[in-house]
Formats: structure tokens, C-alpha cells, sequence
């Protein structure tokens, strides 16, 4: 094992452990750079855990983990070589209160762990329920299914998209109706209910390739005048091109084409699953929101806890994956949605009121003024909610809604990690995979701040593992305040 000292620089890992957080000084960031000395020691570099495996891209090739694209999940090799870090065994049981498309729950249902997931977005709801069944399915059925797809010519829907104000015009209309013309005819077939959730899940997986948008960044985007391009010969034209992304119209292929390829490689991994029979365990996700449903879980429940919240990058997953939430119906509910997602963007309203009538109707009020008091005490956020402000004056924080975001962000945070403190065992660790942010010249040092919060509810800060190839500034931020690498890092923590 390696350990790097406060201001080491080399390979991969330049520039990684700060000697500043404030551009030119211009902020205060003396308490950044005590917690910053402060944990030194847990800081440790690997290359056991990449920005791949920490990520999507480590379950591309994957069979089940890569049925459905979710960008902001993590691998299935992470959370197994966490498990087996942990020493967790068949039978402990774990949890993920963000547990996004279920990769967590997975390898735990794969090793004989038990598990228990928590997450606020429908449709990586939906994709857990059709992945979770991979072991249930009847082979035969899925055969009949994907042969009357082959014997049947291609369908034009009877209903209207349930578009939200970000899809209009993301489909072409011949592919739309195709679309909710296969929706329509799945949920006539004489088949289970587990196999109409399937067939209902791959094409909601099939919504980006048929569409003329693309995940890029932190929204949706797309040209909006592609449908009056030409589509012959079912070229893959670019819709746009610049030097961090190129996007490239896939619609013009039929939604049956893509089906029946998307089919045929889940009935394969089905087979191949289902040659071997995992230990039986108790799985389950909760569809809620995790600041509401920690605190009605048991003391002391938990053998470990492996997670990524949403990260401080203002990325609004309802907008990412406005497609897939417009495609189950969520309509208005999308900003009921918004609001609930860990304060994330600069639109999440403080949550604070809603919180303390929670905690009064459960009895529990006494505790949400504990929780509330180690944010108001905690030196960091205030000189970061400081920092921030003073940029905002200098004119260089272009939205005001940065330093509320960050603040909110670090006090929702607090409440989920209490409680985690509160429901696990003695001797369980929790895993936060995270990244570290910045806006404005003004590092926020998401790792650190959380250990120090962490440690002042009452848990011994373990281990920061720093992962190779840090992150990179955007383009706006490197030309005010240059190129200044940021961590990504999984954070261990001990309860006593």
C-alpha cells in the first residue's frame, strides 16, 4: 500500500492533493487546508479502482449490468471488490440509499448478500425490477416473445407520446408511433407480468438510439431541426460536432431492428445466468426518496453500506433522463421529482421545513436539530458558502444559485449520513464514491468535508482512496481560473 503525502505529485495523480482551494488566493481557505492536513493520512492512490470502474463504462461489457445505460452508476467490479475488502459474507446484510440501476444490490444478489436499496427515480426503479429478475425469467416464454416480434410487421401506436416540455420533437413521428406501437402491443400479449416489465424496460433502454438526442453533459441535447435532414440510406449523420463530443443520429433505424438486436442479447445473458443458481437472498428497492426513508429503518441493521450520491456538479438527472421519465408518464410529477433529488442543481429548493415536519411526525425532532446543528457548527461549509459568495460579488460565480446549491447539498448530506450512523452495525463501513468540485476558482473539497462531517456525527474516517486520472476543469473554468485537477475518490468510514 501506498500513501501520499500532503503535496506528492506524480503520474496520474498530479496535482490531486490541493496546496490551494482558492484561485489566486483570493478567498479564504484556511479551513479547507486543515482538513486537508487533517486527513493526509487516509489519502491513499490505487489503481485497483479506476475512473472506469468507478463508473458506467465498467459495466459496458458486463452481461445483465449492461442491459441499460446509467451514466452515473458505478461497476459491478467496484462493489465487489469493496464486498470483499469489507469482508462481507453470505448472509450480512448491506444497502445502497442511492441504489440507481441496482448495481450494488446485483453483486450482492450474485455473491449471497443480502441487500436493501433506496431510490427516487422511476425508471432506474424499473430497470432494477427487469434486472433483478434475470434468474425468474422462462427462457421459452422470452422465445415466443422475440419470434411473434420477427413474424410481425412493424406497429404504429394508437395513443400520443406523453411528452414533457424538453422531448418535444425528439423522435421522428414514423419512429414515435412505432414506438408506443410496440408499448401498446406488449402490454396486450398473453404473457407474465415479469416478461411485460422486461419488454416495457428495453425499449425504454432503446429511447436514446431512436431518438435524435444524446446524454451529453448535464441535460438532454439535440438538434432540433434534424427531422427535416435527409435519412437516406440510413446513414448515421452528426448532429453535432465539436472537440468534447459528437453526436450522431441513430433514428433512422426502426425500433423493431433495434429491439429485436437489444432482445436477443438479453435472452443470451439470461442463458448464460441461468446456468448457475445464486444462494437465495432478500432483495429489495425501496421507490422513495432516501432523506425520508432512512429514518424509519431499524438500529443497527446494516453490515456495510456502498453508494454514490448525486454529486455537486448541477447535473439534474430529471432532465438527463427527461426520455425515460416522460416514457412511464411522470409528467408534472417531474418537478416534484426535481425537488426531491439531493440538492444537486441550482433549482433544489432548501428542504429544511419539509424535513423538521417529518421529523416531527415520527417523533423525532430532537434529532433533526442535532443533525441541523453539526452543519451550522462545521467551519468548512461556512467558509465555503463564504468563498462562493465573494466570487458571486467579483462577478465571477455566474449563478447565485451555486452557493445555496452547495449549502443545501453538505446539509442534506449530513441527515443521510447521521442516519446511516444511526442503522448500521458496529464495526460496518461506508463506502461514498464522489467527486470533488469547483466553481468559480474555488475548490470544494467534497471528500474531506464529508469525512469531517462524518467524523462529528461519530464515525472514524478510514481510508480516501484516490483513483487514478483526476478530473479536469470545463472550458469556461479553465479560462478564467486555469487547469487545476480535482479528486475523484471513494471515501471509507467506520462506525466504532
Amino acid at each position: 500500500m501506498y500513501q501520499l503525502s500532503l503535496y506528492e505529485k506524480t503520474g496520474q495523480f498530479d496535482n490531486c492533493i490541493y496546496d490551494k482551494f482558492s484561485h489566486e488566493d483570493i478567498c479564504d481557505q484556511t479551513n479547507r487546508m486543515i482538513i486537508e492536513r487533517r486527513y493526509s493520512f487516509l489519502f491513499e492512490k490505487t489503481y485497483k479502482f479506476t475512473r472506469s470502474t468507478a463508473s458506467f463504462q465498467g459495466n459496458k461489457d458486463q452481461p445483465l449490468y449492461n442491459w441499460m445505460k446509467y451514466r452515473e452508476g458505478f461497476s459491478h467490479r467496484l462493489v465487489k471488490v469493496l464486498l470483499d475488502e469489507l469482508c462481507i459474507s453470505v448472509g450480512d446484510y448491506i444497502l445502497d440509499p442511492f441504489a440507481g440501476s441496482g448495481t450494488t444490490l446485483l453483486t450482492a444478489q450474485e455473491m449471497g448478500i443480502n441487500a436493501l436499496g433506496i431510490e427516487l427515480l422511476p425508471h432506474a426503479h424499473m430497470y432494477w425490477r427487469a434486472k433483478s429478475k434475470a434468474w425468474d425469467y422462462n427462457i421459452d416464454e422470452l422465445h415466443y416473445i422475440i419470434g411473434q416480434i420477427r413474424c410481425n410487421a412493424c406497429l404504429e401506436g394508437t395513443h400520443a407520446f406523453n411528452h414533457l416540455t424538453i422531448t418535444e420533437g425528439a423522435f421522428l413521428p414514423s419512429i414515435e408511433k412505432e414506438l408506443i406501437g410496440y408499448v401498446e402491443w406488449f402490454d396486450s400479449l398473453d404473457i407474465s407480468e415479469d416478461a411485460k416489465i422486461l419488454c416495457r424496460t428495453i425499449l425504454m433502454s432503446l429511447l436514446e438510439d431512436i431518438s435524435h438526442t444524446r446524454k451529453v453533459g448535464q441535460s438532454l441535447r439535440w438538434d432540433k431541426d434534424i427531422s427535416r435532414k435527409s435519412h437516406e440510406n440510413h446513414t448515421y449523420k452528426p448532429i453535432i460536432e465539436n472537440t468534447q463530443f459528437q453526436l450522431y443520429d441513430y433514428s433512422s433505424y426502426s425500433v423493431k431492428h433495434l429491439l429485436l438486436i437489444k432482445f436477443n442479447q438479453i435472452i443470451s445473458d439470461i442463458q448464460y445466468l441461468q446456468a448457475y443458481t445464486p444462494l437465495k437472498t432478500r432483495q429489495e428497492v425501496i421507490l422513495g426518496n432516501t432523506l425520508y426513508t432512512l429514518p424509519s429503518l431499524q438500529d443497527s441493521l446494516f453490515s456495510a453500506v456502498i453508494t454514490s450520491p448525486p454529486y455537486l456538479n448541477r447535473y439534474d438527472y430529471t432532465r438527463t433522463y427527461a426520455l425515460e421519465l416522460a416514457f412511464l408518464g411522470i409528467g408534472q410529477d417531474i418537478f416534484k421529482l426535481r425537488q426531491e433529488q439531493l440538492s444537486c442543481t441550482v433549482e433544489n429548493k432548501s428542504k429544511l421545513v419539509v424535513l423538521q415536519k417529518y421529523y416531527q411526525s415520527i417523533g423525532q425532532e430532537q434529532r433533526y436539530h442535532q443533525i441541523l446543528n453539526i452543519v451550522h457548527n462545521n467551519q468548512v461549509i461556512a467558509e465555503v458558502k463564504g468563498a462562493l459568495n465573494e466570487r458571486y460579488k467579483r462577478t465571477e460565480l455566474n449563478n447565485r444559485g451555486v452557493i445555496n446549491m452547495a449549502y443545501q447539498y453538505f446539509t442534506e448530506l449530513t441527515f443521510v449520513l447521521f442516519e446511516l450512523y444511526r442503522i448500521c452495525k458496529s464495526g460496518a463501513t461506508i463506502a461514498f464514491v464522489n467527486d470533488n468540485v469547483r466553481y468559480a476558482g474555488e475548490i470544494i473539497p467534497v471528500d474531506t468535508i464529508t469525512c469531517n462531517l462524518a467524523e462529528q456525527i461519530g464515525f472514524l474516517p478510514h481510508k480516501i482512496y484516490i483513483l487514478p486520472q483526476c478530473k479536469g476543469n470545463s472550458s469556461q473554468q479553465m479560462s478564467k481560473f486555469g487547469r487545476k485537477a480535482l479528486r475523484k475518490s471513494i471515501i471509507l468510514l467506520r462506525k466504532a
